[in-house]
C-alpha cells in the first residue's frame, strides 16, 4: 500500500509541475509581455486628462495557415501547425483586449492564407475558425482587402472580391470616428491594368472630396518609397524589398500611383501591413507611414507585434503612436520538451530505484527484520535449496503410494486417486511446429533475444517506466487542452 501510495505522489508532484508551467507560459508570461504595452497618451495644452483619446489597435496579416500553405506537409504535422498558430494569436489577441481594451479595432488584410483561390465551401469553413479566434463585434473593422483575401493586379478575381466584401464590409471606405477620418483603399484592385478590376478603386480615390478633416490612410500593400530609406531600429530585416514580387503579390505599389494616392488623400499618417515586418518612413511631402508587424508567429518573424494608436481631435488633431510585442514564440514549445525530458528522467529513476524489491528474495516469514536476499549473487543457493525441496516432496509421495494386488510386482505402485492428473492444452502439431522452430538457428537466436530483451526490461523496470510515461502524457496532454486551450474560445 506504501508503494502504491508512492507511484502516486510521484505523479502528482510532476502533474503539478506540469499545471504550474502551462500557466507561466500559455497566461502569465503572455500577459506580462503584454503589460508592457501602454496607450500612447495624447494631451491637449489646457487638459491633462488623457481619457479623452481614442484608442485603436491595429492588427497585420493574422494570415491563418490553411491546408494550402505547406504543400507536401503531413497532415497530422500541419493540424498541430493550425492549432499552435491560432493558440498563440488567439491567447495573445484576448490578453490585448483586456489589458488594453481599445475603442477600434482596424485589421490590415490577409485575414486569411488562402481566401483567393477557396471555393465557398472552404471558405466559409475558414471564416467559421477566423470568427473563433477574432469574434468580431461593430467596433472592429476587417474591410481591408489583402492579395492572399482576393489576389493582386491583374490576379485579383473580382466575385472572390465580391465574396470578401460581402463578409467584412466594403473595400474602399471612409468611416469617421470622432471627426477623422479613416479611409480603407484595396491597393491589391488600383495596381491592376485591367480596369475591370480597378475602376471600382480609381473612382473611389478620385471622387474623394477635399480633405477638411484628419485622415488615416489605411492599406495591405506599402506605397513606395526609396530603396535606401532606413525602416528604423525596430525592423528585423535588414532592408525592406521595395521591388519584391511573387504570385500575386507585389511589396509595393507603384512609384507613380503611390505619388497619386499621397496627393489626393494627403493623409496625416499611414498604416500598412504585407511586409510583416515594421517600417517607419516618411514620403516626400512629410507623409508618414508605418507598416505594421505581423500579429502571426507563422510569419517568419520572431517577434510578432500589434501597433497603437491613440489620437484627440478635441481642439486640434494629435496623435501618437507606439509598437506593441507579444510573446515571444516558440519559447513555451523549447520548455515543455526540456519538462518532458526531465520529467522521463524522474519516471527512470524511480523505476529504478524501487526495483531492488522485484528482484531479491524476501522471507515470508514475520521476522521484524526483513532479510532480503539478492538473487543475482545467491541464485546458486536457492536452485539448490529448490532441487533440496523437490526431492523431499518426491520421496514423501513415494512412500505414500499403495502397493498393487499380488498378482504384479511387488516394486509396483500407483498414485493416489486425490493427485490430479495435468494435461497440456497446446496441441500436439502446434507444439511439435514450435519446437522444430526452436531448434532452428534462427529459432536459438530469437530464444535467447527474447530472454534477453525481458531481463533487460525486467532488470530496469522499463515496462513499468513505459506505462507510467504513457499514463503521464496522457493526463499532460488532457490538462493542456482542457485547461489552457479550450478556454481561450
Amino acid at each position: 500500500m506504501l508503494k502504491f501510495k508512492y507511484v502516486h505522489q510521484s505523479m502528482l508532484v510532476l502533474i503539478l509541475t506540469w499545471v504550474i508551467a502551462f500557466y507561466l507560459q500559455e497566461r502569465f508570461l503572455v500577459n506580462l509581455a503584454i503589460s508592457k504595452c501602454h496607450w500612447p497618451g495624447v494631451k491637449t495644452t489646457d487638459d491633462n486628462d488623457d481619457s479623452q483619446n481614442t484608442n485603436v489597435l491595429l492588427i497585420a496579416d493574422p494570415q491563418l495557415i490553411d491546408n494550402h500553405t505547406y504543400p507536401g506537409r503531413n497532415e497530422l504535422l500541419l493540424t498541430l501547425s493550425k492549432h499552435t498558430v491560432d493558440t498563440y494569436i488567439k491567447k495573445n489577441y484576448n490578453v490585448l483586449l483586456d489589458k488594453l481594451k481599445p475603442d477600434y479595432i482596424f485589421f490590415l488584410g490577409d485575414l486569411l492564407d488562402n481566401g483567393r483561390d477557396s471555393t465557398d465551401l472552404y471558405f466559409n469553413n475558414e471564416l467559421n475558425r477566423f470568427n473563433r479566434i477574432f469574434n468580431p463585434n461593430k467596433q472592429m473593422y476587417f474591410n481591408v482587402p489583402g492579395n492572399h483575401d482576393i489576389g493582386f493586379g491583374n490576379g485579383v478575381k473580382v466575385p472572390i472580391r465580391n465574396r470578401f466584401e460581402s463578409t467584412f464590409g466594403k473595400c474602399n471606405e471612409v468611416t469617421e470616428i470622432n471627426g477623422v477620418e479613416f479611409i480603407a483603399l484595396d491597393t491589391p484592385s488600383i495596381s491592376s491594368t485591367d480596369d475591370v478590376v480597378s475602376e471600382t478603386s480609381k473612382k473611389f480615390l478620385n471622387d474623394l472630396p477635399l480633405k477638411t478633416k484628419p485622415r488615416i490612410l489605411l492599406t495591405h500593400v506599402p506605397l513606395y518609397r526609396d530603396p535606401s530609406m532606413s525602416c528604423g531600429p525596430l525592423r528585423e530585416s535588414a532592408y525592406f524589398d521595395v521591388n519584391g514580387r511573387g504570385y500575386q503579390y507585389k511589396n509595393s505599389v507603384d512609384a507613380e500611383l503611390s505619388k497619386t494616392i499621397l496627393a489626393k488623400i494627403k493623409p496625416d499618417i499611414t498604416f500598412t501591413g504585407d511586409d510583416h515586418d515594421y517600417c517607419d518612413i516618411v514620403h516626400d511631402g512629410g507623409y508618414r507611414e508605418i507598416t505594421v508587424k505581423s500579429i502571426s508567429m507563422a510569419m517568419g518573424k520572431k517577434y510578432p507585434a500589434v501597433q497603437l494608436l491613440s489620437f484627440t481631435n478635441k481642439e486640434s488633431f494629435k496623435y501618437d503612436t507606439e509598437i506593441c510585442f507579444l510573446r515571444t514564440p516558440y519559447i513555451n514549445v523549447v520548455n515543455y520538451v526540456i519538462l518532458a525530458v526531465l520529467s522521463g528522467i524522474f519516471i527512470f529513476w524511480w523505476n529504478l530505484k524501487t526495483k531492488s524489491t522485484r528482484f531479491t528474495y524476501t522471507s515470508i516469514l514475520p521476522l521484524h527484520d526483513v532479510i532480503n536476499i539478492p538473487v543475482e549473487q545467491n541464485s546458486r543457493k536457492i536452485q539448490k535449496f529448490i532441487r533440496e525441496q523437490d526431492n523431499e516432496d518426491y520421496m514423501e509421495i513415494k512412500d505414500n503410494l499403495s502397493p498393487l494386488t499380488s498378482s504384479t510386482s511387488s516394486n509396483t505402485y500407483s498414485l493416489p486417486s486425490s493427485i490430479p492428473q495435468y494435461t497440456f492444452t497446446q496441441s500436439n502439431n502446434n507444439h511439435g511446429l514450435m519446437s522444430k522452430f526452436n531448434n532452428t538457428r534462427l529459432g536459438k537466436v530469437y530464444i535467447l533475444n527474447k530472454r534477453r530483451i525481458f531481463n533487460f526490461l525486467k532488470r530496469y523496470n522499463l515496462i513499468s517506466f513505459i506505462k507510467q510515461c504513457g499514463t503521464m502524457g496522457s493526463i499532460v496532454i488532457f490538462i493542456y487542452y482542457v485547461g489552457f486551450v479550450i478556454t481561450l474560445y
